[in-house]
């Protein structure tokens, strides 16, 4: 059993306990602090290289707006095409070089949810 099963059966408990009020604090208290860190240990900052390796391979165009882009610190990011992605979460055919403006605007948008909100086709987005 896991930490996040044994605190939502205490939080359970406590609404039992103490009603409504209780619970919605416990609740805020539990999304503050995230504790449902599945991903956590794979997110990690990448280094300088994987920047570099991903840069000539999309020979410098960001894969979102499809305009050229400088290889600053700062001004690019590493984006996962499919941020709910279980298995290889980091694996290279999961991640593309962006700029930060267009990392910003996609979020945590699945492939799908990026083709309707920019109007592209799945495959384009791919």
């Amino acid at each position: 059993m896991t930490r996040v099963h044994i605190l939502i059966e205490r939080l359970d408990e406590l609404k039992a306990e103490f009603g409504d009020v209780a619970f919605r604090h416990a609740l805020k208290t539990l999304r503050q602090r995230r504790l449902d860190n599945r991903h956590r240990e794979c997110r990690r900052r990448f280094p300088w290289s994987k920047y570099q390796c991903l840069y000539q391979s999309q020979k410098a165009t960001c894969p979102l707006c499809g305009e050229l882009m400088p290889l600053l610190k700062g001004q690019v990011e590493i984006d996962h095409k499919d941020p709910n992605r279980e298995k290889n979460f980091n694996h290279d055919d999961n991640l593309q070089l962006t700029h930060r403006r267009c990392n910003r605007w996609k979020s945590s948008l699945s492939i799908y949810e990026q083709s309707k909100k920019s109007g592209k086709s799945v495959i384009q987005c791919l």
